[in-house]
This record gives C-alpha cells, sequence and structure tokens, in this order.
C-alpha cells in the first residue's frame, strides 16, 4: 500500500519525462470536469467519459508547452494517443 506521495513518486520515476506534473494536473482537472458533468449537465461519470477529457486536454496542452519540451511531449503524446 503507497500513500499517495509515495504513489505519485512511482509514477514520476516510471514516466521519466519533465511535465510528469503537467500530466497529474489534467488528470486531476479531467476528474473535475466529469464531475461537474454530472452535477450540472446530468452525465454519468465513466472511465471512457474521463479519459476522453484528458486526451483532449493534452492536446490542447502540446500548443502551451515549452519549445524545450514540446518535441518530447509531442513524441510521448503520439504514444500514448
Amino acid at each position: 500500500n503507497l500513500s499517495v506521495l509515495e504513489a505519485f513518486q512511482d509514477l514520476k520515476d516510471k514516466l521519466n519525462k519533465p511535465f510528469f506534473m503537467e500530466i497529474i494536473i489534467l488528470g486531476s482537472w479531467a476528474i473535475w470536469i466529469s464531475r461537474n458533468n454530472k452535477k450540472f449537465e446530468h452525465i454519468a461519470p465513466s472511465f471512457q467519459g474521463w479519459k476522453f477529457i484528458f486526451l483532449e486536454e493534452l492536446k490542447l496542452l502540446r500548443y502551451k508547452m515549452k519549445k524545450k519540451y514540446a518535441h518530447q511531449f509531442s513524441a510521448w503524446l503520439d504514444v500514448v494517443i
């Protein structure tokens, strides 16, 4: 059993990407949007719904990524998608 911090550190070590925190933040943001969709749009939350939102947010992040990480992020995103 890992604590939340240990789980984040484990994920950070496995991803080994300089944009790790952006991935975590957008994953959390996608959960928040899914929650709001349930509350305000009456859309039942699902893993597929969360994944769709998460991937769309990652695609948008591609255009805001620092130039020194842009190529690495785009390559990673192409593998994820």
